[in-house]
């Protein structure tokens, strides 16, 4: 990939936040002009900087307001089963975020529910039976916004 400068992080700081920032916003934070903010946001693009640009819906909008975290460990941590398993998750409209990390746990998932009926549906098909050979689970009682573009 093509080397990038102090500017570049500083506009993909900024974009990662919110991708909708005009070339005059990222003008003003960046110190560039906005036509060479602008230049800058199609190079990164062409590049491969930025990969795609999406929209964060809010779960409450979806009546999917319940966001609980889920550890999960897999048996014998086999890495085609870990992987097996992550391709029939990406296909539950529940789950908002799968990670395949390091330690104790093998799985992290980010699930966006409407009750905790629908979660505990979720565990009945999912997680209560193998491959996982255990499982914790964290309830959102809030959440606070986390990025920051500094």
């Amino acid at each position: 990939m093509e080397s990038l400068d102090s500017f570049d992080h500083r506009i993909l700081a900024l974009l990662k936040v919110n991708s909708r920032r005009t070339g005059e916003q990222l003008s003003e934070e960046v110190g560039l002009s906005p036509a060479a903010c602008l230049r800058r946001v199609q190079r990164l693009r062409k590049v491969g900087a930025i990969e795609r640009e999406v929209a964060v819906i809010s779960p409450k909008l979806e009546d999917r307001g319940l966001v609980i975290v889920v550890l999960v460990t897999i048996d014998g941590h086999s890495p085609r089963l870990m992987d097996e398993f992550c391709q029939r998750l990406r296909q539950e409209s529940v789950v908002n975020r799968l990670l395949w990390v390091t330690g104790d746990d093998d799985i992290v998932l980010v699930l966006h529910c409407a009750s905790m009926e629908e979660f505990d549906e979720f565990a009945q098909t999912y997680i209560n039976h193998e491959p996982v050979t255990g499982y914790k689970t964290l309830v959102s009682m809030r959440e606070y916004q986390t990025w920051d573009a500094g």
